[in-house]
């Protein structure tokens, strides 16, 4: 079966790429295309496209199964400079730490790479009472654009897993919206956000981050602590020892099985 192919892909240029921290880079690209792009929000994300040998394309591929992509938040947009930032977490050395964070350590002025977009995802609930975040390096980007965005009385957590202490970032935020940073696996994120001084009242929850993080996240917000679902957005974004491709089939299947169960 071919793979439905973004929307509007347009072959943008590598114009900056800095070091955030460690292990996450910022990489700004610019084209024309970008000058009429479409209104984003807080959940938008763009696909880069790649070859199955892990090089950028510069062309858009004539059929999507020529192309292995990968999805980025986007961090910022300035239409009038026709310009887009996305932060990329670094995992590993060489090809085999995948094609994006690969090509996100080389990246240089002058680069092209073609990207598809934009697309949304579920934000946060409508109305909540306080904000509970919680990520990896992964979801970082997201959860920083989110933060900036809140209103100043907002109050909440926001718990984000780091690869270590140098890849700590100092953050935007409401002064109500605690950071909690977990270094390494150890405790995991579930274990730290089951131990927060949960506030009184209905909590909007956004999660993303590794796929068996995000099933024991799901576990304590749905079974243990009761929270309806229409207050919760959870993801995994990523899956240890997995493909991009593999960890949709695996995030399809694992969300059947689960709603099965809860109708049970």
């Amino acid at each position: 079966m071919e793979k439905k192919s973004p929307k509007k892909p347009a072959c943008l240029t590598v114009v900056a790429n800095e070091e955030v921290t460690p292990n996450m880079r910022r990489i700004t690209l610019s084209g024309k295309a970008l000058a009429n792009y479409p209104n984003i929000d807080s959940a938008a994300y763009v696909k880069l496209f790649f070859d199955f040998a892990g090089n950028p394309l510069s062309v858009p591929p004539e059929s999507m199964n020529e192309a292995q992509l990968r999805t980025y938040t986007v961090r910022s947009l300035d239409r009038q400079a026709q310009s887009i930032s996305l932060d990329m977490a670094l995992h590993g050395e060489g090809k085999q730490s995948g094609p994006a964070s690969h090509w996100a350590k080389r990246a240089s002025k002058g680069d092209k790479i073609i990207v598809g977009g934009p697309g949304s995802s579920k934000g946060l609930a409508e109305h909540y009472d306080w904000v509970l975040f919680a990520g990896d390096m992964t979801s970082l980007p997201a959860i920083s654009v989110y933060l900036e965005k809140l209103p100043g009385s907002t109050q909440g957590y926001a718990v984000i897993q780091i690869t270590s202490e140098e890849d700590k970032q100092v953050l935007v935020k409401p002064d109500g919206v605690e950071i909690k940073w977990v270094i390494g696996n150890a405790p995991s994120l579930a274990d730290v956000v089951d131990g927060l001084n949960w506030l009184p009242g209905t909590p909007g929850i956004w999660a993303a981050c590794e796929f068996s993080s995000m099933r024991a996240l799901r576990s304590l917000f749905v079974k243990d602590r009761n929270i309806a679902h229409e207050q919760i957005y959870i993801s995994s974004y990523w899956r240890e020892g997995r493909s991009e491709d593999q960890h949709k089939a695996d995030k399809r299947k694992d969300a059947e099985v689960f709603a099965a169960k809860l109708i049970q």
